[in-house]
Parts: C-alpha cells; structure tokens; sequence
C-alpha cells in the first residue's frame, strides 16, 4: 500500500546512495548484463532508519558480510557473520552524548540541490554546512557569473575562493559542493594533458589536495574522496618517476607514503574493522578505484581518470 511504500521510499539504502526511486527508475530501462551491479541492493535496517541527516555527518555507511571474529565470537557476531549487513563507522571524532548523523543524499552538490534533493524525506537540513554555505554562497556566485572570463569554472571558483577573504573552513564546505565539477575538470585536463607534463600534474595535485583536506572537513571517506585520493596517488608517482636528481627524488618518495598513508586511513575509516582484512581492502581499493557515482549510483569509469 501507499504508506508502507512511503516508509521504504524514505529509509531503504542500498551500497552509497543507491535508494528505492533510483532502483526503480532501473527497472524501466534494460541494461547490458555486465552493468548489473548488486545481487541484492535494497534492504530496510530499522535501527539504521533512525540515524538523522546531515549534510557535514559525522559517520558514513557501508554493506558487506561480516568475517567471523578471530579472537572469538560474541552474540552480535554469530548473529551477523556470513550476512549481509549495514555497518555504520564514525568518519570523525564523535564526543560523548554527541549525535550520530550521517547524509542521506550524496555530499557532491551546492546547498541548493542539497535541499531541493531532500525534499522527499520532508525536512529542510538546517546544519552547519548549510547555514555556512548560505552566508557565504552570494558573495562567490556574483563572481562567477563574468561572462568575459574564458578560464574554466574550476579556475574561477580558486580564483574567487582565494579573493574572497572567507576562513579556510567556508572554503572546504563549498569546495566540496562542487565536487562533481572538480572531478569533470581533473579529467578534462587529464585528457588533454599532452605526456603528462610536470608542470601541469603539479598543478593538479596542488587542486586535488585541496580538495582532499576539504573532504576531510566535510565527508571523510566518502566514495568521492577516496576516488581524489587514488587520483593524487597517482599525480605523485608521475611526478616521482619525471624526478631528475636524488634530492627530488627523495622528496617525492616522502609524498608517496604520504599518500599511501592517506589511502590507507580513508579506507579504515570507511571499512572499519573489515579494514584489518587486507585481502578485503584490497577488493575496497581496486572498487573505489574503478567507479564514481553519477545521480543513480555507480557507474563504470571507462574513458575516465578517476
């Protein structure tokens, strides 16, 4: 019936954001076989259900199957081993009697397509992100509205941000807002870089990076963040390798661990203890390196860099 519809349309979740109206908008359409990414994709977790949202969360949520415990097993364990189950990680320090929040939509969007995207579940997002965003969001968009400037709207955005006098943490929040823009731009560049030349790899890892320290602020390892973080891994060993002398050379070995470093620490965050199992972080990692997310979920990268 309509009611229990309701109840499912507005707490049903699948891997990320994969949600009923979007499985169901899959089932009108006929796909490749290949394309076909969950066995099972849905499922209502009522204890779950009850998690509020928010736009800047402090936890994130995946699926898997729940290895038996090494050290032993307890009644949660034998209930969930060998099933599968939604797992809740915090993605930041939660202080006691804090609440446990997460988003219900993807992080990737300004605050309006944020609000107008949870519309269905009936509230208006009142969190900090959003009132921050709000402050600020009329003194950036006048800027990039010049409709001389031929620099792309990424340049544009640096540029404004960089000019604006806002504090480091309004940037991040917005920066993070547009986040789509920031991969399309990456893989533009990526794609009409010819060889890969040093300077312009510089001057994308510099872009990424920022963007990674802003999705540490705001939506720590989430599928977006990890997809920049492959991508800077991958900057830095271009750079590694056009390395001409021992001095750059030990410079860049140095940012490789670094990266290595923050690969790893994402994927904990996100895979918790399922982290410790390497063979399972592998599979997380070579996942996270293969997709991004457009509005209905995953897709295949093909002719994509990230």
């Amino acid at each position: 019936d309509e009611e229990a519809l309701g109840i499912i349309r507005r707490n049903a979740f699948g891997p990320d954001f994969h949600n009923f109206d979007a499985i169901a908008r899959r089932w009108t359409q006929t796909w490749p076989q290949e394309e076909c990414f969950y066995n099972r994709i849905l499922g209502v977790y009522p204890l779950a259900a009850m998690i509020n949202h928010s736009c800047c969360p402090n936890a994130i949520r995946v699926f898997g199957t729940v290895p038996k415990s090494e050290i032993g097993t307890t009644v949660i364990d034998e209930e969930c081993t060998g099933k599968d189950v939604m797992i809740v990680h915090a993605s930041t320090k939660i202080s006691r009697g804090e609440e446990i929040v997460w988003s219900y939509i993807p992080p990737c969007g300004p605050v309006q397509r944020r609000r107008h995207m949870l519309k269905k579940y009936g509230f208006v997002c009142e969190c900090t992100r959003c009132a921050k965003e709000l402050e600020v969001a009329d003194k950036l968009i006048p800027t990039l509205e010049t409709p001389d400037d031929q620099k792309p709207l990424i340049e544009r955005i640096e540029l404004a941000l960089s000019n604006s006098g806002m504090p480091n943490e309004c940037q991040r929040l917005l920066r993070v807002g547009y986040s789509t823009m920031y991969i399309d731009y990456f893989n533009a560049a990526l794609r009409n870089m010819p060889n890969k030349n040093e300077r312009g790899v510089s001057d994308l890892l510099k872009l990424a990076t920022q963007l990674h320290f802003s999705f540490v602020q705001c939506n720590n390892a989430c599928t977006e963040h990890i997809s920049i973080l492959h991508l800077c891994y991958e900057l830095v060993s271009i750079t590694h390798m056009n390395a001409k002398d021992g001095g750059e050379r030990t410079k860049t070995t140095n940012l490789i661990r670094f990266w290595t470093e923050q690969l790893k620490r994402a994927h904990m965050v996100r895979y918790g203890e399922l982290g410790h199992n390497l063979e399972l972080v592998r599979k997380a990692m070579k996942h996270t390196q293969l997709v991004l997310r457009s509005d209905g979920g995953f897709f295949r990268v093909g002719c994509k860099f990230i």
